[in-house]
């Protein structure tokens, strides 16, 4: 497993998904939500096999990309990702109050720790600077911001913020064995937020994300509200566009002329550490691109670094839209972009990545990338993870990808 530093503040590393250090799993796992993914497919360049789609053939089939895979393999045909899924299982999105969130019934199903699960759930409609703002995280605690009125009667201590607002920061730890009925701070908080609903001024009460997993082994739980609640099933939105030659990287300039179409994700990588690919995976401690490995070449770890960047700057300019026209009216199609919007779950991600190892594995498409990015200050994200949450994985044949990460995560 090799690791390594691009350009612009981007860690490189080198892995395959079946390695036992492989730190896929961990980075995608950062955040329990993500605002969207792209996945990207070379053409052309005969590159691609027989089965491959041509510049002039129809899109991939990735209706089943983003679809919950079980232990055996296959596709939960069940669950419909695009448009409306009321039976959702991954999430659910349900307008509750504060009273409700803290509902002891409700905690007993999902967040304390002898209900064997791990709930989370996210605010989607409050503004940070002038609303009642409030998450709940795997770890069970209530982390809440509230405005100045509501701190007062919400029946919790917390402090003012220092970010030109009048807000107080609060915390709560709901899973910890103390919090149940007949503790003082308990009921006095409970009392509280329920004379809040019961003024009926709607204080408190937004949407969120909500979504529930077995803590053993994250498989998906139902989420059961409490008596009153909205709830609905996960919505996301699917665009595709093929993407046009003659432009380099992430500016978006001509390339030269004729230009050879997208950059390959340099393999070259993960035979830094000469020997079998076993121990070039296992090799810990290496500074890759940027520094170099003991005894490499100043010139060859400058290339290689150059060419990492260069691929993800070109994935950063397929999400930004550019190749939609190729220069001059070329029409040369080199790649296919397809990009899904709303609330996508590690689940989803990881599904999207065997996908992509599959068609690699196929023979179908030399390499495949996806790209996912997080929404910023996440409160459910985890500690240390980056603010923007944007992850790239290329995908090559033999399980093996590159995961290019924010170097501050």
């Amino acid at each position: 497993r090799g690791s390594g530093r691009a350009a612009m503040g981007i860690r490189v590393r080198a892995s395959a998904f079946a390695h036992p250090k492989s730190p896929h799993v961990a980075a995608v796992d950062e955040r329990h939500f993500v605002s969207a993914l792209q996945l990207v497919l070379p053409r052309g360049g005969g590159d691609a096999g027989d089965d491959g789609a041509s510049a002039t053939e129809g899109f991939a089939d990735v209706s089943d990309a983003l679809r919950r895979r079980g232990a055996g393999g296959g596709v939960d045909a069940a669950s419909p990702l695009v448009g409306p899924a009321p039976g959702g299982d991954d999430f659910r999105v349900a307008r509750m109050t504060l009273a409700q969130l803290v509902d002891d019934a409700f905690l007993a199903q999902h967040v304390r720790p002898e209900s064997g699960a791990r709930f989370f759930a996210c605010p989607l409609d409050g503004r940070l600077d002038a609303d009642d703002v409030v998450a709940i995280t795997p770890s069970g605690h209530l982390h809440a911001s509230l405005t100045p009125s509501t701190h007062a009667r919400a029946g919790v201590t917390g402090a003012k913020t220092d970010r030109g607002t009048l807000k107080h920061e609060a915390s709560v730890h709901l899973a910890k064995k103390e919090f149940v009925p007949g503790e003082p701070f308990r009921d006095r908080l409970a009392a509280c937020l329920a004379r809040l609903d019961e003024e009926g001024d709607g204080r408190g009460a937004g949407w969120y994300a909500c979504a529930c997993e077995r803590a053993t082994d994250g498989e998906p739980l139902a989420v059961r509200f409490p008596p009153g609640v909205e709830s609905e099933g996960r919505r996301i939105t699917h665009a595709r566009r093929l993407v046009r030659g003659g432009w380099r990287g992430g500016g978006g300039g001509e390339d030269d002329g004729e230009g050879e179409g997208p950059p390959a994700p340099p393999v070259e990588f993960f035979r830094r550490h000469r020997g079998d690919e076993a121990s070039a995976m296992d090799a810990e401690g290496a500074e890759g691109a940027e520094g170099g490995a003991e005894g490499a070449d100043d010139d060859d770890d400058a290339d290689l670094a150059s060419r990492l960047a260069g691929f993800h700057e070109w994935i950063g300019g397929v999400a930004a839209g550019f190749g939609r026209e190729g220069p001059g009216g070329g029409d040369r199609v080199v790649a296919e972009a397809h990009r899904w919007e709303g609330l996508l779950t590690p689940r989803m991600v990881r599904s999207a990545a065997e996908f992509c190892a599959d068609l690699a594995d196929s023979g179908r498409y030399p390499w495949a990338a996806v790209t996912t990015w997080g929404f910023p200050e996440d409160p459910t994200r985890a500690p240390g993870a980056s603010g923007c949450g944007e992850l790239t994985f290329a995908v090559t044949p033999g399980g093996r990808y590159l995961l290019f990460a924010d170097s501050s995560s």
